[in-house]
């Protein structure tokens, strides 16, 4: 595939992900990367259309080897660690979101990767059947990580405190309660 073909076959991809046609993008990305592999836009573009899809696993299969392809890379750190924690596993995320804050330590980067994080929490406790103690250990570690990665995020305390409440620990609850008071922005 010449280089002007593959640029277009990258863009189609590009407009048909932006359009909400993921699947059609992924087959885009797809003829970009069967003509050179190592296309490391494609290759991130494909995975977070796998991601949008749903395909979470493949999604993380894509991140992952853009990582390989060029470890000093942020986002796909980034996107791994949120694939990760999607698939339940908060520890592999937390090192993954370190490295990505580590890569691009601007502060914006960490608040919006805190704000990600904080809302895949919530829909760990909102979406399907009522949250059981495992759903809750397992949000306790994604408000976890919000707060670590934005640590005046009062919103993330909050939601601590009341993941605490429902595991049944009163000290953490106050903690994480009078955490989020103090987080406040004093009023006028």
């Amino acid at each position: 595939m010449s280089r002007s073909l593959l640029l277009a076959s990258f863009n189609e991809g590009v407009h048909r992900s932006m359009a909400g046609n993921h699947e059609a993008a992924v087959q885009s990305f797809d003829q970009v990367l069967a003509a050179d592999p190592r296309h490391f836009p494609a290759l991130t573009a494909k995975a977070f259309a796998l991601k949008q899809l749903g395909r979470t696993e493949e999604a993380l299969k894509g991140f992952q080897r853009a990582i390989e392809l060029d470890p000093d890379a942020a986002d796909p750190h980034r996107e791994a660690a949120l694939c990760q924690l999607e698939l339940g596993e908060p520890e592999a995320a937390s090192l993954l979101m370190n490295r990505a804050v580590h890569l691009n330590p601007t502060p914006g980067y960490r608040e919006a990767a805190a704000i990600e994080v904080y809302s895949l929490g919530n829909a760990l406790l909102t979406q399907g059947r009522r949250p059981d103690k495992a759903r809750y250990r397992l949000a306790r570690q994604v408000f976890e990580l919000a707060l670590e990665l934005s640590p005046a995020y009062v919103e993330a305390a909050k939601a601590l405190a009341d993941v605490w409440e429902h595991l049944g620990d009163p000290t953490q609850r106050e903690h994480y309660t009078q955490l989020a008071t103090r987080l406040r922005p004093a009023s006028s």
